[in-house]
């Protein structure tokens, strides 16, 4: 809370006697201001220290950083709860759940939830701490041209009816999706970036939407030589999001074709293409902002417009403008096109002929059988005649096997051998015909030790979410047996099971109270039968007729009707001899004689 101008005079006065008072009397004197002010003495120090920097001095103990729980029961008890994050990123098990769990596994936790959540925390082994395990990488290009970054948007000019339009927010919102229906073509500003120059290329089309086909003019445009335009080349790297004309079959063959490497981010992860992302904001504010006060009537007059924009700004000649790039490394701001021009002849790969391009992207790839000696034979496009490739040192490369070659546009007619695997993305090898050698007979493209690339040292939490993998997935690599929903640290802990063996106490039976329920239907009365038609059954099961005295007992005993479950019974008594019968009493007082 704010401290009023009152309470930090006090406190001031306060450090004065504390520095004066005598070591055993300080307590006392903290004592008396956290009962004064209403506060704890901890508090009390804090302001002290806040407001008149003073400080006990009190060294910190010898065993600060100590903790009588094991790490191993650390790290099991934070493994559990990473283990538990759903894959939204939602965390389910917290301490108070894992301690128990613990616990009923034989791993006791002598302190409290609140301590152990401390514990966790300072160690990086939080659910929290994980999820930033991996910091940002910071990337650098080695040189121009070495990767670009691409990246469509909607364009908010437009033309309909031979007019230059722009999209207002008033007109063009969640509730009036109507109005971008009414716009059949629209435009697509499609920006190119450079990563160490930061050069910026935008580009429009217009079209009902992104296309493989508008995605390849784009990058035909921003690789050839253009006239008027310092920009061009083919780089080594490509980064782009997933969108469907990108991870294309013909896209991607081409790219393969042209030895591209191209990196798609993964979705929710925009800053990995952070340069194109700035530059889109860029070309929008710098350039687009222009259209409304100088219209122009078509895309390819708005492709001229761009072009001078972006050549102006990449050289710094924008009048009254600064459009330098500054970065941290470098000493003073640097036109973007000055640092272009470092690119070096060999850095500098052409683009072929489009059409040569369009060719590639239709092109199919070839089948080849691997003979001994790990060899192959294919023709390349610019040789003579079939040679030889050798496939050595290729893993996943055997003899009898099959591999996959497509001629590349760039090398000594080198090819791209790719081997498919059954668990994962397919091998690709770049190979090449051995035509040159060195004087000691060694292969010119044979790789030199020390020549390699070194990857940078783990963070402390990158070390220990490895150590939690190895710990939940022993002897397993932990991201094929998530996906392959294996249970964490081989079914061995138990988690609900021991529940069933807890001894619930005897607890006071209470008596309750019934429901009363309406009463039950009595049984359905037996259907009634007609007397004559039950004395014609009886005669026809007697076999003769009914004496007059019989008739007369049924005709008054059932003038109602004779009950049917009462059929059979009268049938057998009447079977009986009459000698031996009992006299046949009709209801009232009748005696038959």
């Amino acid at each position: 809370m704010a401290l009023t101008p009152a309470v930090c005079d006090y406190m001031r006065e306060l450090a004065r006697k504390l520095d004066a008072a005598p070591h055993t009397g300080r307590g006392q004197l903290i004592g008396d201001a956290a009962g004064f002010l209403g506060m704890s003495d901890k508090t009390v120090y804090r302001h002290l220290k806040s407001v008149a920097g003073w400080s006990s001095g009190r060294k910190c103990r010898a065993d600060k950083g100590s903790t009588s729980v094991p790490a191993d029961t650390l790290m099991t008890l934070a493994t559990m709860q990473r283990e538990a994050v759903r894959d939204n990123g939602k965390q389910t098990m917290f301490v108070p759940v894992a301690r128990s769990v613990l616990e009923a596994n034989g791993l006791g936790v002598d302190v409290s939830n609140a301590h152990l959540a401390k514990l966790l925390r300072e160690r990086g082994l939080n659910v929290t701490a994980q999820r930033q395990a991996a910091p940002v990488q910071k990337l650098r290009y080695p040189h121009p041209n070495h990767t670009h970054q691409v990246d469509p948007s909607l364009c908010l000019v437009y033309y309909m009816n031979g007019r230059q339009r722009i999209m207002e927010d008033r007109e063009f919102y969640k509730n009036k999706l109507e109005n971008f229906a009414k716009v059949q073509f629209k435009v697509f500003r499609y920006v190119a970036w450079d990563g160490a120059s930061g050069s910026v290329v935008p580009w429009y089309t217009e079209a009902a939407g992104e296309s493989q086909a508008s995605l390849f003019d784009f990058l035909m445009h921003i690789w050839a030589k253009q006239e008027g335009r310092l920009f061009h080349g083919v780089p080594k790297v490509l980064i782009w999001d997933k969108g469907s004309a990108n991870t294309s079959h013909a896209i991607k063959s081409l790219l393969a074709s042209l030895e591209v490497e191209a990196i798609t981010h993964e979705a929710g992860n925009s800053r990995a293409k952070g340069g194109v992302e700035n530059a889109n904001n860029i070309v929008e504010t710098q350039f687009e902002s222009r259209l409304r006060f100088e219209p122009v009537n078509s895309v390819a007059e708005l492709n001229a417009a761009a072009q001078a924009w972006a050549e102006a700004y990449n050289a710094n000649l924008i009048p009254g403008q600064d459009t330098r790039l500054r970065r941290e490394g470098m000493a003073a701001p640097v036109a973007r096109y000055d640092l272009w021009q470092r690119i070096t002849s060999e850095q500098l790969r052409l683009l072929p002929e489009v059409e040569v391009c369009r060719a590639l992207m239709t092109g199919k790839e070839e089948t080849r059988q691997v003979k001994a000696g790990l060899t192959i034979s294919y023709k390349h496009p610019k040789a003579e005649r079939t040679q030889v490739y050798k496939l050595t040192g290729f893993p996943g490369v055997n003899v009898g096997g099959m591999v996959t070659v497509r001629p590349l546009v760039y090398g000594e007619q080198a090819v791209q051998v790719t081997v498919e695997r059954f668990d994962g993305e397919p091998l690709v090898y770049r190979a090449i015909p051995e035509l040159d050698y060195d004087e000691y007979g060694n292969p010119l493209s044979a790789a030199v030790p020390g020549e390699g690339y070194k990857s940078h040292a783990d963070t402390p939490a990158e070390v220990a979410s490895k150590q939690m993998d190895a710990l939940a997935y022993p002897d397993q690599d932990a991201a094929k047996a998530r996906q392959k929903k294996a249970v964490p640290f081989g079914g061995h802990i138990k988690a609900h099971s021991y529940l069933q063996d807890v001894e619930m106490p005897s607890f006071l039976q209470r008596p309750g109270t019934e429901i009363e329920t309406p009463a039950h239907a009595a049984p359905a009365a037996p259907e009634l039968l007609d007397s004559v038609t039950v004395m014609l059954r009886i005669r026809s099961e007697l076999g003769r007729n009914l004496s007059a005295e019989e008739h007369a007992f049924m005709s008054v005993r059932f003038a109602e009707g004779v009950p049917e479950d009462q059929v059979a019974a009268l049938i057998d008594q009447f079977k009986q001899p009459i000698e031996d019968a009992e006299p046949i009493r009709a209801a009232g007082g009748l005696r038959a004689v």
